[in-house]
């Protein structure tokens, strides 16, 4: 069973929502004796916008499916996961703007989608996915981010996905300790749900 598992937590072991990622990641490995956990860190992956320069490079090597060129290598652990976990705080109605240049650079026409009758169809391997966040605000409907992440992730070919959030962290009313415990509450049971529906195949 592999894991993947993108942080995209800018804060680094500060993030309150990499906290959250680490126990649900904690908790679905628990459950799944032998899963392998494949970290994509955002902050340090270097992965480049695509651009025309990208491109060119990029199209020829999906026209042959040449597939061992090194900028398929993080995309083929996103193709080959069971489970996709992404960590991104709520900044600025979304995410990091390093997570957009990850999905940029998961779309690899022939490897994580093809066109069938000139509509899109996902290749990855994956059934389950699950977003994670924290803000200091209230989100209520507007996590436009998770949204487009749960759209991206089924166009791509994965079906499951669940969002847990801690938010109104930074208020001034707000209890951030119990927030956090619940969340860290909602974290495992979410892992477990999941963990349940992969070892069933659900």
């Amino acid at each position: 069973m592999k894991i993947l598992f993108v942080n995209a937590c800018m804060r680094g072991e500060n993030s309150r929502t990499l906290q959250l990622c680490r126990e649900f990641l904690k908790e679905l490995t628990d459950s799944l004796p032998g899963a392998e956990i494949i970290e994509h860190d955002l902050r340090t992956m270097g992965l480049k916008s695509v651009d025309q320069a990208v491109l060119d490079v990029k199209e020829p090597l999906c026209d042959r499916q040449a597939w061992d060129h090194p900028l398929f290598a993080p995309v083929k652990d996103f193709r080959s996961a069971d489970a996709v976990v992404i960590g991104a705080p709520y900044w600025d109605m979304s995410f990091p703007s390093v997570l957009k240049v990850w999905v940029e650079n998961m779309y690899v026409r022939n490897l994580t989608f093809r066109y069938v009758n000139d509509q899109p169809v996902g290749l990855c391997e994956g059934r389950e996915s699950a977003y994670i966040t924290t803000a200091g605000s209230p989100i209520g409907d507007n996590d436009w981010g998770a949204g487009y992440m749960r759209a991206v992730l089924n166009t791509l070919g994965i079906p499951g996905f669940t969002r847990v959030s801690a938010e109104a962290l930074d208020l001034q009313s707000s209890d951030c300790d119990a927030i956090m415990r619940a969340a860290m509450d909602d974290v495992r049971r979410e892992a477990r749900a999941m963990a349940l529906r992969l070892r069933d195949g659900r």
